[in-house]
């Protein structure tokens, strides 16, 4: 696992079992974690955890251990599901994929969740693009194929990770943008093999990344007879947000006004009209355009974006994007970082003033962040 310090082949995702917590089909863990794991000093925060260095004593691994508090049985039960939703979706994913941050193992331990995590030492994505010198498509290829192999991943073991976003990739090793990781799997939902691809409702991610049906999903926010439900194809949406920012250094949708964004987006109108795009190639404009499709069955999935031209054929050229590179320093895409924490409640702020105030706390969902 490039870039944690973990280079000893590890256990599948094991636990302390206390009465409901997922079952991985392993042998259960009693151990304590003080008696495995040397816990070190805060590496982050976020909305509801903190993340600390946790050393292995028996081999000296070092792992990132994200804790959060959870609520008695009966008591928030909300929350209480959330958290063992996240758990669920990681004990799935285990140690799967490289482009996919992996889970090593938990523990559940005085009304907390102990989650021992790759260890990444590289923080966003996005802070490596812009201290890289020459940015190019070549590049925005190399992260964008590893997101989508990440992506395939996901949805071939049935996870829909509902909040892909620049923040949420991150890098294993400091400036190597070869070494991309998919992060933060608190509003990631698993799938019913029984209920088919679309069985999803929730109002859920960070509005400039939703897909149209993913806003639709409420006949709250967007005046529908009644909410719709969406599948896997959401995440090919935000994939297309991302390779549109990654290619112009902006969002294809955005608007200080949170009603006004998500119409927008609903609409799922978008142009190339930028002198940023002057620089940028056909092929890649075409992905852009196949994947920012309203239409969820009519957008490319994992498996044809991977073996699309552009795909397939940027890495024989360096075609320089300067502009893009610039917007990324200096623009709204900075202005946009570092506010997960907001979204969820001015998402929701939108949705009660469109409605009543118990259909907007049906919906609200707390998001479990992964800090850089």
């Amino acid at each position: 696992m490039g870039g944690c310090c973990a280079s000893a082949p590890v256990s599948a995702a094991q636990r302390i079992d206390d009465e409901s917590y997922p079952d991985n089909g392993k042998k259960l863990r009693r151990d304590a974690l003080k008696d495995v794991y040397q816990l070190g000093g805060t590496i982050g925060t976020g909305g509801f955890s903190v993340v600390k260095l946790a050393t292995d004593r028996a081999t000296g691994e070092q792992w990132a251990c994200k804790i959060m508090s959870l609520p008695r049985p009966g008591r928030q039960p909300a929350r209480r599901r959330s958290i063992m939703r996240e758990v669920d979706v990681l004990v799935r994913l285990g140690l799967g994929h490289p482009n996919v941050l992996a889970l090593r193992e938990y523990f559940v331990e005085n009304n907390r969740v102990y989650l021992i995590m790759e260890l990444l030492r590289g923080g966003e994505l996005l802070d490596a693009v812009n201290s890289h010198g020459n940015y190019s498509e070549a590049d925005a290829q190399t992260i964008f194929s590893q997101l989508m192999r990440g992506v395939q991943y996901l949805h071939s073991v049935g996870v829909v990770h509902r909040d892909l976003k620049l923040d949420n990739l991150l890098l294993a090793k400091k400036g190597d943008i070869s070494t991309v990781k998919i992060a933060d799997f608190g509003v990631a939902r698993k799938l019913h093999p029984m209920y088919g691809l679309r069985q999803m409702r929730t109002v859920v991610g960070t509005p400039q990344y939703m897909a149209p049906e993913v806003v639709c999903a409420s006949k709250h926010i967007i005046a529908t007879a009644a909410g719709t439900a969406y599948g896997p194809a959401c995440d090919l949406w935000s994939c297309g947000v991302i390779l549109f920012m990654l290619l112009g250094g902006y969002p294809p949708f955005w608007h200080e006004s949170q009603p006004l964004l998500l119409r927008s987006i609903s609409r799922g109108k978008f142009e190339f009209d930028d002198p940023v795009w002057q620089e940028v190639s056909r092929e890649a404009k075409d992905l852009v355009s196949k994947l920012l499709v309203v239409d969820p069955d009519k957008r490319l999935t994992p498996k044809q974006v991977l073996a699309h031209p552009w795909m397939v054929g940027c890495s024989r050229q360096a075609r320089r994007l300067p502009q893009t590179s610039e917007r990324m320093r200096t623009g709204i895409l900075n202005r946009l970082r570092k506010r997960p924490s907001e979204e969820g409640p001015r998402l929701h702020d939108v949705i009660a003033d469109a409605s009543a105030a118990a259909a907007a706390a049906a919906l609200q969902q707390p998001v479990v962040e992964w800090p850089a």
